[in-house]
């Protein structure tokens, strides 16, 4: 036997918080779907239920719709940069921030704090609508303070609007 073989471990022997690491901070959620959770190792399912993403979609990504469903309630921040039609926002009920560029009107209109009631910190810029385009509940000042815990919304003109704590 080769020296060399008894040095190698295996990554269950990694401790649970290198491994909460590495998923949160380094592997795609579609690849954590796909490589890990399908495995049905009970101990690596605990550790990836216990997870929360913070999620980057970048304009050149592919948008798995099965891993991301999975995952929604533990998805605490969005960063999407790609064109998702598909994305329902009204599902992320934990999400804490979210920016995206290019919404999709139906993604504007699913931006209300019933259905997002964790969000604080909201950025719609850069994109193409204007102050006076989105949905009222956006470019109202009433309407926003039904968030109870957002602190920042830019606006796609890059206008920042800040909210005093509760």
């Amino acid at each position: 036997m080769n020296k060399n073989n008894s040095l190698i471990g295996y990554f269950e022997q990694l401790p649970d918080e290198i491994i909460l690491d590495l998923f949160e901070n380094y592997i795609r959620l579609v690849d954590l779907y796909l490589g890990f959770y399908l495995l049905n190792h009970c101990r690596i399912n605990r550790i990836i239920n216990s997870a929360q993403f913070y999620i980057d979609i970048p304009s050149k990504d592919v948008f798995h719709t099965k891993s991301f469903s999975h995952f929604v309630n533990q998805i605490v921040s969005l960063h999407l940069s790609a064109y998702c039609h598909d994305l329902d926002l009204s599902k992320l009920i934990n999400l804490r921030l979210l920016h995206i560029e290019k919404p999709a009107e139906r993604q504007l209109l699913s931006i209300h704090a019933d259905r997002l009631p964790n969000l604080s910190y909201l950025s719609l810029s850069p994109c193409w609508y204007s102050r006076d385009e989105l949905p009222r509940h956006l470019k109202n000042s009433a309407e926003l303070c039904r968030f109870k815990y957002l602190r920042v919304f830019v606006l796609p003109n890059g206008e920042i609007i800040r909210f005093p704590p509760k």
